[in-house]
């Protein structure tokens, strides 16, 4: 597809009369004419005029009369929507429009952020022509990734020398802004077993649909991450079309794992560095889009002093077969445990303890854990709650109790 140029306006310049004029314009690609045709049967009346009407209509696609788009394109008229993640070409242009040759003619350009000022052209500021006859120019092409959102300034500077011998200089600014594209909003999740999910919901801001490229996290060194977004046959979850309509959210999930050994989280406290999303898109005509989110960080939430975890606990069993439970306890502090386990019988339930029900798990040192295997033989069918445990440390009397290990569905043989 061809680009096409929408003359930007100069918010601002220097005075004075000069022998060169600068004209900058937008580089973009031109847009599709919606076709709006009056549909109508040859039989009503004046039906035969208004379909020759319509046939005539050089929006219209032959035997897609209905269809809202046609085959003609329209140049922009105005500078359009600039939007963080593209990248923003101009074409600019000085030429001699007096009757006396100039010499050393400069041309640099600048981009003006809320942060920053950064060269697009001609950072050292050298002459592009040793001279320049009336009627001639000098153009070129400038391109931007734009990074920051909010008002940008693009600043042209124009020096030469005229027939006098004096140095000329002009300059003029260009003022746009720049628009989100895309909302991101993350959310974390950690289950009961210290899972963790990160949930990214990105909805389209812009008023035309994009076409979702790669939505992916790239994690911190400090995890590994499984992408929940791909069926297992390798499909997306969002069917065959990756095309997110206006004002639309989408919702990817990720899973977290972390590289640390239970252990060694146990002593990591505060804010802890999740990994970044990299987001790329397709907009109209094929205009490439990427955004990257900064560090997502996630606050470590801090842990009990014990720390029970299910290790193996079967979904389904069958009624008056008995099974195991894996009780992983994992000592958080700095001080040694001496741990004895009491199970209680919870009223009314289908599950009952196998053996005794007190039992010494022994010596559980800091930073460390003991795994407890526990006996439990069901009764009844229906779903239910494993537990309830009371934990003791014998050592300073301190007792932590769990009503709820997790839950098992029973059923009959």
């Amino acid at each position: 597809v061809v680009s096409t140029q929408s003359t930007m306006e100069p918010s601002a310049a220097t005075t004075g009369n000069h022998a060169l004029a600068l004209r900058v314009m937008r580089l973009t690609k031109p847009a599709i004419i919606p076709s709006w045709p009056l549909q109508a049967d040859k039989d009503d009346y004046c039906g035969a005029e208004l379909v020759t009407h319509r046939d005539k209509d050089i929006t219209v696609i032959p035997n897609l009369v209905t269809y809202p788009y046609g085959e003609v394109l329209t140049v922009p008229q105005n500078l359009g929507s600039i939007y963080l993640g593209e990248t923003f070409s101009s074409f600019v242009n000085v030429q001699n429009d007096s009757q006396q040759t100039v010499r050393d003619v400069v041309l640099k350009t600048d981009l003006q952020t809320s942060s920053q000022r950064m060269p697009l052209s001609n950072p050292t500021g050298q002459a592009m022509v040793s001279k320049l006859v009336p009627g001639d120019n000098i153009s070129e092409v400038i391109t931007h990734e734009v990074k920051e959102l909010g008002g940008q300034l693009l600043v042209c500077t124009v020096s030469y020398i005229n027939t006098s011998g004096e140095k000329q200089m002009f300059r003029k600014y260009y003022k746009f802004q720049v628009l989100k594209p895309l909302d991101v909003r993350t959310k974390f999740f950690t289950t009961s077993d210290e899972e963790i999910f990160l949930e990214a919901q990105i909805t389209n801001t812009t008023p035309h649909p994009l076409h979702m490229q790669k939505v992916v996290l790239a994690p911190s060194p400090l995890y590994t991450v499984t992408d929940l977004n791909f069926l297992s046959s390798g499909d997306s979850i969002f069917a065959d079309s990756d095309y997110i309509s206006p004002d639309d959210t989408w919702q990817y999930l990720y899973k977290l794992t972390p590289k640390m050994t239970a252990d060694e989280k146990s002593n990591v406290k505060g804010v802890s560095s999740v990994g970044k999303l990299d987001i790329m898109w397709l907009s109209n005509f094929g205009e490439r889009g990427r955004l990257q989110s900064s560090q997502l960080q996630r606050l470590i939430q801090q842990q009990g002093e014990l720390v029970v975890t299910v290790q193996s606990l079967p979904h389904f069993i069958a009624s008056d077969e008995q099974f195991q439970l894996v009780l992983r306890l994992r000592n958080t502090t700095d001080r040694k445990y001496n741990l004895h386990i009491t199970l209680n019988q919870i009223n009314n339930s289908g599950l009952i303890w196998v053996g005794d029900i007190k039992k010494v798990v022994g010596e559980v040192f800091p930073c460390s854990h003991l795994d407890v295997q526990l006996d439990i033989l069901p009764i009844k069918s229906g779903v239910w709650d494993v537990g309830e445990i009371t934990i003791e440390n014998v050592l300073t009397n301190k007792r932590f109790s769990y009503p709820s290990i997790g839950q098992i569905l029973v059923g009959l043989k």
